[in-house]
Formats: C-alpha cells, structure tokens, sequence
C-alpha cells in the first residue's frame, strides 16, 4: 500500500515505465491491456494520496491516467463498456472515477474500546498506542461505536470512502440522450478517452466535515 510520498513517487515512476512499455506495443496486445487496466487503478490511487500532499506528482498521474484510458479505449473498446445489473448502467472505470474529486466522511463517538495488548479499557492500562510491547504493537481497538454524521468532502481521511460506482443515469435519460434505437440492457461503451481531459470534478473543493 502507498504510504509516503516517497513510495508514492516511486510507484508513479514505474507506472510512467510501464506507459512507455504499452504505448510502443503492437496491439491487440493481451499482455499490453492488463498491464493498462492495473494502471488505472494505481493512477488513481496515487492520486488519492498525493493530492493534498504533493500537487506535482498529482498532476503527474493526473495527465498519465488519462494516457492509458485512451490508449485502453483505443486498441481495448471492450474494456470500456458501462456495468448493467438491476436495470441500470453504472461509472465504475477508474479513469472516470479519479476525475472526481469526492468522497465520505463520517463522524463517529466511541462507545467502547480496548488495548489490544491486555484487553482493557485504554483509560485503564498503562500500554501506550504504537509502543511495542513483547513483538505486538499497542492499538485502541474500537469495539462499539456510533455514527453520528456523514458528509460529502473533497478529501476523504480514509480513501476507501471514495465512490467506486456512480449511476450512469436513468434508462428515460439515456433513451433521451441516444436515441429512440436505444434499449436498456444493451452494451454501451464509454468514449469520455477520446477526446481531450475536460478537468476535474471539484464540486466539492470547499466541502468540509462540520
């Protein structure tokens, strides 16, 4: 897992090295998509984590994971189909995904915790949280909580609160939007890679919890 911008850097690096790899590739090539699509994912999580930390290095993968969406969406069409289940068409490409800057922040009350090094209340013990202890690391380990609130914020603490699947849209918006030939359940491919970056979805840029 990213977890320094150091690492963050250097994962960037090897991803530029593999973009470089796929773009003189002769494709179709089978090797060249996976590669592509395991791209996506780590674009994206490098910009999850170097956004507020390092504006280059997410401008970097910014420019880069739009790269390999349209090198995917060139030589790969099949890898750029919308999901269909229960009737509806959802976003879930990681390039379309890393353009919105959004995700969830939840306010909790603690209700019960404990050490994990003797099981106590941690306002009973004398173990400090991240000192080690005989080879085992100090945690407060919650074992009863609350949430109180959630709030839509720019910049989520805990990453794996940004969406993963948003709705494509209505079958009725879709059907007004392509056409009368259009018949929910039928493929459709996303072209969002074809044409130029239009920004980043920062809607909530001034989104804050509380």
């Amino acid at each position: 897992m990213v977890s320094s911008p150091k690492t963050e850097q250097k994962l960037y690096e090897r991803c530029l090295a593999k973009v470089g790899n796929a773009r003189t590739a002769q494709h179709p090539d089978a090797a060249a998509k996976e590669t592509l699509l395991a791209l996506r994912s780590q674009l994206q999580e490098i910009m999850d984590r170097s956004e507020f930390r390092d504006s280059a290095l997410f401008e970097s993968a910014h420019e880069l994971v739009d790269e390999v969406g349209a090198l995917l969406r060139r030589h790969y069409s099949d890898s750029c189909t919308l999901p269909y289940r229960d009737g509806a068409y959802y976003r879930e490409c990681p390039v379309d995904l890393a353009h919105q800057r959004v995700g969830l922040s939840p306010e909790v009350r603690v209700l019960e915790s404990k050490c994990s090094i003797c099981n106590l209340d941690p306002e009973d013990c004398d173990h400090l949280p991240g000192e080690m202890y005989d080879g085992r690391e100090c945690r407060s380990v919650i074992t009863k909580a609350e949430m109180t609130a959630l709030a839509i914020v720019a910049n989520p603490r805990q990453l794996v609160t940004r969406p993963t699947s948003i709705p494509a849209g209505t079958p009725a918006e879709l059907s007004a939007a392509l056409g009368p030939k259009f018949r929910p359940g039928v493929q459709l491919c996303c072209d969002r890679c074809l044409s130029a970056c239009d920004g980043l979805n920062r809607d909530f840029a001034s989104a804050t919890h509380g």
